[in-house]
């Protein structure tokens, strides 16, 4: 008897059988994958055919494999600009006092008299503000009819005393009269022995009248920043600047940097630039404050620059011993001398030359170590390694192992 078997059926079969497998070599390969990643790394390395790596001191070099530890210091902040000299221009500054002649009180009628049986007095209030800036204060008015003397009175102390015909002119008042708050009295002269008459006087636009100084725009404030680098390395601090004014019209020009006074004179008006030295101990890291001001008259200041001299920055240098053992080991032995820095930030790139013993080893790096061989520069005896920044960096550890 013949027997007959589908071809469809073992077709089916087979094709279960390659699906079973390949599932069966995907699940394998997971496997493998899940244990090559959780295993240690040293076990990972040897199994990939790698040299393992571990952490010493926080900083990545291979693991079980470290024969000496030359150097490990801990630089810090390596600071970085790439100028000597920074200016910090103002905008053109201008200040001045103003003083106007204004009315400080008036009064369109004033009416006084003195008779046996009555008597009228008059008086005008007045107040002066800012008396420290107010100065030539007089009073004048128009005498309209007078019978007797008028007196005038100001805060009790008489001022003027005047006859009927007698010409009046503006009378200065006293400053050492006046006060915030001021009255002004206006009296007759009694009849004396003619009881039987009333004098009297008749005044008309009386007015006091000062010259009032306004300090309004007598200062100018400015700001300037001064860099944590700036501050660190200043070595010298210059203020500029071309003062126009008009001789014999200007008071004391005075300069102050965070409220230290380092000017206070009268310069020379449109002939040339001032150049002051300041302390660098005088300025602050941050924000700066300088002001500008005058006694009286008008400054314009133009060409305002503030200048910092820098103080050229010595970078770190470090030094380590490699004896004739360790150095034929680098040579001959297949030991490396690897130098490895470790940095504090994990994101920013860090940009610098490494001078190792004169040779230039650059880097431009986001990794948080830079790892590199220095078999070809290291010499028996004192090496040295230096650190050059193109930018700020902040070097957690800095070491030079041996790795064998």
């Amino acid at each position: 008897m013949v027997h007959v078997v589908s071809t469809g059926l073992l077709g089916g079969k087979r094709g279960q059988a390659a699906g079973s497998a390949a599932v069966f070599v995907a699940i394998i390969a997971a496997l493998l994958v899940a244990f090559i990643i959780l295993v240690n790394p040293q076990q990972r390395a040897e199994l990939l055919g790698e040299q393992g790596t571990t952490s010493v001191g926080g900083t990545t070099v291979p693991s079980g494999s470290l024969v000496k530890s030359l150097l490990k210091v801990a630089p810090g902040r390596i600071d970085y600009f790439s100028q000597s000299v920074i200016e910090h221009p103002l905008p053109v500054v201008t200040i001045q006092t103003r003083t106007e002649a204004k009315v400080l009180a008036e009064k369109n009628v004033v009416y006084a008299k003195n008779a046996l049986f009555s008597d009228k007095e008059d008086t005008l209030s007045f107040s002066i503000p800012d008396l420290a800036n107010t100065g030539n204060v007089v009073l004048g008015f128009q005498l309209q009819s007078l019978e007797g003397s008028v007196i005038v009175a100001v805060n009790g102390e008489e001022v003027l005393r005047t006859d009927a015909g007698e010409k009046i002119k503006p009378v200065l008042i006293p400053r050492n009269l006046l006060r915030d708050d001021n009255i002004l009295t206006v009296t007759v002269s009694s009849p004396g022995a003619a009881f039987w008459r009333t004098n009297f006087v008749n005044i008309e636009h009386l007015q006091v009248v000062a010259d009032v100084t306004s300090l309004e725009a007598q200062s100018s404030k400015n700001v300037f920043l001064l860099s944590e680098v700036e501050k660190k390395n200043l070595e010298k601090f210059v203020l500029k600047l071309r003062p126009q004014c008009i001789y014999g019209k200007v008071g004391k020009l005075s300069i102050l940097v965070n409220s230290k006074e380092v000017y206070n004179g009268l310069p020379d008006c449109d002939l040339g630039l001032l150049s002051l030295e300041l302390s660098p101990e005088n300025t602050r890291q941050g924000e700066n404050e300088i002001i500008f001001s005058t006694e009286s008259g008008l400054y314009v200041l133009n060409n305002i620059n503030l200048i910092s001299s820098l103080r050229s920055i010595e970078f770190p240098t470090y030094y380590f011993e490699l004896s004739e053992e360790d150095y034929q080991k680098v040579m001959k032995n297949g030991v490396k001398a690897r130098l490895a820095l470790s940095f504090v930030d994990v994101v920013a790139v860090k940009e610098a030359d490494i001078y190792f013993n004169g040779h230039r080893i650059p880097f431009d790096t986001k990794d948080v170590v830079f790892n590199v061989d220095v078999n070809d520069f290291v010499v028996q005896g004192s090496n040295a390694v230096k650190i050059n920044p193109r930018k700020t960096l902040e070097v957690r550890e800095l070491r030079l192992d041996l790795i064998k």
